[in-house]
């Protein structure tokens, strides 16, 4: 039992750092004219959800980072019983970039979008 709350915590540590190096990376990027409105503003969202009927709640969820042309980072936390997992992928024109989308992904992003 306390493997898993060491895992749940490691994995959470893992969120933060993954969220502050991605804002660092596009703090740091000079900034022309053309390109300071894409940069200048993020969109942020959180969306839960529970990926597994066998389990109550919605432990899991999806952290939705997008700047104005809609291009960042999907970050996904799957959580049941016996482990946390968490994935990112990129987002390129409110689309995955090279990389195949979940269904709640999708609605996370759309939703990011409207908002």
């Amino acid at each position: 039992m306390i493997l898993l709350y060491v895992l749940v915590i490691l994995n959470l540590i893992w969120l933060f750092l993954i969220t502050r190096a991605i804002y660092k990376k596009n703090k740091s990027r000079p900034a022309t004219d053309s390109t300071a409105k894409n940069n200048s503003n993020f969109k942020l969202n959180i969306t839960r959800f529970n990926p597994f009927d066998d389990m109550g709640g919605n432990q899991s969820f999806i952290l939705t980072l997008l700047n104005q042309a809609n291009s960042g980072v999907v970050l996904t936390s799957l959580h049941n019983r016996d482990i946390t997992r968490l994935y990112a992928k990129p987002i390129k024109n409110g689309e995955g970039d090279n990389v195949t989308l979940s269904k709640d992904e999708k609605l996370a992003i759309v939703k990011t979008i409207k908002d």
